[in-house]
């Protein structure tokens, strides 16, 4: 009996596999695409795999050898092909670079990263401000799936940088529209208010950031608005008190609202940031202008008291100041608050 039985699960198992390799060799003639895709996926990501670690070991020219070789066999790899349109910029080979990143998206729409380098470099590199525009507006106004598992994963902080940085990129480039359309054109000043407007929606995301709130003032400079530029000036150098064009546009401003003794004092300040940073070619023009600011003080109504009792703070001494690695370094006192700006009331009330 237990002879029968074993004999009955051997012949079984026998037609089971039978009817499994049948299945299998049915299936290869009737879905031989598919098998066909697996195959070439498998070998995609073999190549991937490769490029990845030539990317990292940083030996590009076989990265972009072995990301070809995988997107010839899995052209749906937008990492990959991202990773390809980064290696093209490294190469100054933007239009290389816009290939990649064009294909990547195109079967990734929702790859936001993949997608504000190419803007970037449709701006910044080869001038095409109305694709870039498009780019950066797919970014703001895409809708991607938000997770957040305390302590775990949280991507909806990132999420929102992007469409930040997004906008902020979007105000960068309609500004670079109006500069190519020639100085208070009425077209240059229309792309100057969707510059505003763009950095103005980049604050909404971007909380004391630098880099917009600087852009912001500088728009607003170009556009006249001299209050709200002062203002955003202002604000740019008292979240970064070091930065020279800040406190040097910020000079010239205040200059043309013919508030003397302020614009001396960021004048001055910008003076001495140049002249710890080395640039002492920059600063000879800068003292001329101070030297037309005094001028200017003295004609003023107590204009010569003030400047005799004053502190000059680009006469600190080197010893109390150091310096290094792009950032102004106290030692005796306090420099940051030396350089902050101190007239945002005064500002405001005008």
């Amino acid at each position: 009996m237990d002879f029968i039985i074993k004999l009955l699960k051997l012949k079984v198992t026998k037609v089971f596999l039978c009817i499994l390799m049948i299945t299998f060799i049915a299936s290869l003639y009737f879905y031989r695409d598919w098998y066909f895709r697996q195959y070439h996926k498998c070998i995609g990501f073999y190549y991937v795999n490769k490029g990845d670690k030539a990317y990292r070991d940083k030996k590009y020219q076989k990265a972009i050898d072995m990301y070809k070789t995988a997107l010839r066999h899995y052209p749906e790899h937008s990492r990959a092909g991202c990773n390809l349109g980064n290696i093209y910029v490294s190469f100054e080979n933007y239009y290389e670079a816009v290939n990649a990143y064009e294909q990547a998206l195109r079967y990734s729409p929702n790859f936001m990263i993949c997608r504000m380098d190419l803007g970037i470099i449709l701006s910044e590199k080869l001038a095409d401000y109305d694709k870039a525009i498009q780019e950066y507006g797919r970014v703001v106004n895409s809708n991607p799936f938000t997770l957040n598992i305390p302590l775990i994963f949280n991507n909806k902080e990132t999420t929102k940088v992007n469409k930040g940085l997004a906008y902020y990129n979007m105000g960068l480039a309609y500004r670079g529209k109006a500069v190519y359309m020639g100085d208070r054109t009425q077209t240059a000043v229309k792309y100057l208010k969707k510059a505003e407007e763009a950095y103005t929606n980049a604050e909404k995301y971007l909380k004391n950031d630098y880099d917009n709130t600087y852009n912001h003032a500088l728009t607003n400079h170009l556009l006249g608005d001299y209050k709200k530029a002062s203002l955003e000036y202002c604000d740019a150098i008292n979240i970064k008190p070091e930065s020279f064009e800040a406190h040097y546009n910020f000079a010239l401003l205040l200059r043309s609202m013919n508030m003397n003794k302020e614009a001396l004092n960021e004048f001055e300040k910008s003076a001495m940031l140049l002249d710890y940073d080395g640039k002492y070619n920059k600063n000879k023009y800068i003292f001329g202008i101070i030297s037309e600011i005094k001028r200017r003080i003295i004609n003023e109504e107590g204009g010569y008291d003030y400047l005799i009792t004053r502190t000059d703070v680009t006469s600190l001494p080197k010893d109390e100041i150091t310096y290094t690695k792009g950032k102004v370094v106290p030692k005796d006192f306090d420099m940051e608050k030396l350089l902050k700006c101190t007239y945002k009331k005064q500002l405001e009330e005008m």
